[in-house]
């Protein structure tokens, strides 16, 4: 991941307390990423990190929408996305993600970049089923293609393949 140095939290001249940070996550942030399904997006990043003597407390809070395939037709729709993360960052021997929210770093490390994770919760905000909410906003054409696919497969007058042909008689049998 090449990302810009804006994404680079200097945490070793923090005061104890909270501080804010405001990030505009663009489609150059996405070029970056060579690995990325998503490669537009619009998202606003609003970054509270409250200090303490040991540790951090990173909220990220995510609000926009991105640009990516439907599931359905291929096409590329908007999604918008809004989420909030929590991550303990804490002071330890050597760099170490303890858990999903809890990620230790070396004693010594005076800076953190934050990229990798705005990247994750962007991607895990994400629906599951990523499809246009009305199916007239896809590609009718693919629409169309698939629809004439599922007529093919419903066709009973396939032959049996005659390895299980014997199964078929076994499954009368037991009707009767």
């Amino acid at each position: 991941m090449k990302v810009g140095n804006e994404y680079i939290l200097p945490i070793a001249g923090l005061s104890i307390g909270y501080h804010d940070y405001e990030y505009q996550i663009d489609d150059k942030f996405f070029e970056n990423l060579d690995f990325s399904e998503v490669k537009k997006g619009n998202i606003k990043v609003n970054l509270n990190v409250e200090k303490h003597e040991r540790e951090f407390i990173f909220t990220f809070k995510f609000v926009g929408s991105v640009f990516i395939a439907c599931d359905r037709c291929n096409d590329e729709y908007e999604q918008p996305i809004e989420n909030e993360a929590v991550i303990y960052i804490k002071y330890g021997a050597e760099y170490e993600e303890e858990s999903d929210d809890v990620i230790i770093i070396p004693s010594e490390q005076g800076e953190f970049d934050i990229s990798s994770l705005i990247y994750e919760y962007i991607i895990l905000s994400l629906p599951i089923h990523r499809v246009h909410q009305d199916e007239s906003e896809c590609n009718q054409d693919v629409i169309s293609y698939l629809h004439g696919l599922e007529g093919d497969n419903n066709n009973d007058t396939e032959e049996i393949d005659p390895r299980w042909k014997c199964l078929e008689e076994l499954k009368d049998k037991k009707d009767n």
